[in-house]
């Protein structure tokens, strides 16, 4: 298919499909592309208002999903093909979060999300698709190129998607990007808004009397949907500060007391594989111990036991969110001795899996923290501050690894916590 900017927009469609089959595939190099976010957040809400109007229910947005729906049509702008993907393809992709089949929609040369979705309901087999009510989830993806233009794809799923829990602060602010949190030196609590392609919306002040206790993002402690914040008092008393899900934070709570003789608390993570974040503190000896949260912000039984040892050697360690691939949350930590930076897997079953080394040559950065995914492409991210205050973000690959580099921002050594 020679390149072509006049071609004119292009349909394809592929019925409800097969049963899971899980297999590996490499990954596609990403291009210009966006999911769960922008355009494809356009499309995702006009899909749902065709299926209101039928009266056929809602589709939930889901992040495997929309991450496959993002890596096919970068590969369809990069070899400016346009075929469908395979039911193997996407059950490798999407198997592992809980979806048990997948259908497809794809169209090339729309300009606009209200297009393409005109397009697609004035035929017969993608309305079929869209109004197919044994669906249950959607992920969209669109990503430009030299042929067709812009490319649109929509995965939808059946199934009971699996939980995954976020790294990083989590979306803030209800725009369903990942969002940074910062504390200044003069003691305010800043949220950074992401836009999902590795940039921030004007910054949002939270509150101006913060002070100097660090935070702790907590993940959706509360089982609201929007994710929470925690900080120990000079008294060991631990509060909770719930999100209001518009940059905002509502009263303090408090949820436990004695927790002053405590280095670190790492938050937002499932240790024990039951979907609720939990609480991992670590003590002045090195010692983790488990704080198991009961998605009602409080705590189950069973919590405070000990899960590891020799974690003083680390200066830095943080919730990775979901850095493997496999559905369950992994922490990263920095080595004092030599910099190496390092990936701790969970098994989902309370147990860790075997750590490995994924980066040399941290130690310059004066913050490593993991940051969600702060660039939209379904994978989980590193942020890094270096000695000079730029942010750098270390994209994952979905599998352990990373993507180029790029550069967030200047001027970040001015904040006392990032995270």
């Amino acid at each position: 298919m020679a390149p072509s900017p006049t071609r004119r927009p292009a349909l394809l469609r592929r019925a409800t499909a097969a049963l899971v089959l899980v297999l590996a595939a490499a990954a596609l190099v990403p291009t210009s592309a966006s999911a769960a976010s922008g355009t494809a957040g356009e499309v995702f809400a006009l899909t749902n208002a065709e299926r209101y109007k039928a009266g056929v229910r809602a589709l939930v947005s889901d992040p495997a999903l929309d991450a496959a729906a993002a890596e096919w049509a970068r590969h369809l702008a990069a070899t400016c093909t346009f075929e469908h993907s395979t039911s193997q393809w996407r059950s490798s992709r999407v198997a592992a979060y809980g979806w048990v089949a997948t259908g497809e929609n794809i169209a090339a040369g729309q300009p606009d999300a209200k297009s393409v979705m005109t397009a697609w309901m004035n035929s017969s087999g993608h309305k079929a698709n869209i109004l197919d009510s044994r669906y249950t989830g959607l992920g969209v993806g669109v990503a430009t190129g030299s042929c067709y233009r812009t490319y649109w794809v929509q995965i939808f799923g059946i199934g009971s998607p699996v939980k995954k829990l976020s790294g990083g602060a989590g979306d803030l602010t209800g725009d369903r990007n990942a969002d940074i949190v910062a504390r200044t030196s003069t003691g305010e609590l800043m949220i950074y808004p992401g836009t999902g392609k590795s940039g921030f919306a004007a910054p949002l002040t939270v509150t101006s009397t913060w002070g100097s206790r660090p935070f702790t993002t907590l993940g959706d402690f509360t089982g609201d949907g929007i994710p929470d914040l925690a900080r120990v008092e000079a008294t060991g008393r631990l509060l909770l500060y719930a999100g209001d899900g518009r940059g905002g934070l509502r009263a303090a709570v408090q949820i436990g007391t004695g927790w002053s003789g405590f280095t670190q608390l790492i938050g937002g993570m499932d240790f024990t594989g039951d979907r609720l974040p939990d609480v991992i503190a670590r003590t002045t000896s090195g010692t983790l111990k488990l704080y198991r949260g009961n998605g009602k912000g409080g705590w189950l039984a069973g919590s405070g036991i000990q899960i590891g040892s020799g974690w003083n050697a680390f200066d830095s360690i943080s919730h990775a969110g979901d850095f493997t691939g496999d559905a369950r949350g992994d922490i990263i930590a920095r080595k004092i001795s030599d910099g190496t930076l390092w990936l701790y897997p969970t098994t989902g079953k309370g147990t860790w899996g075997k750590p490995v080394r994924i980066g040399t040559g941290w130690r310059p950065f004066t913050a490593i923290f993991g940051g969600g995914d702060l660039n939209g492409d379904g994978a989980q991210d590193v942020v890094a501050r270096s000695s000079d205050g730029a942010l750098l973000l270390y994209p994952g690959n979905g599998r352990s690894g990373f993507l180029a580099r790029q550069t967030l921002g200047s001027g970040w050594n001015t904040m006392s916590q990032i995270g």
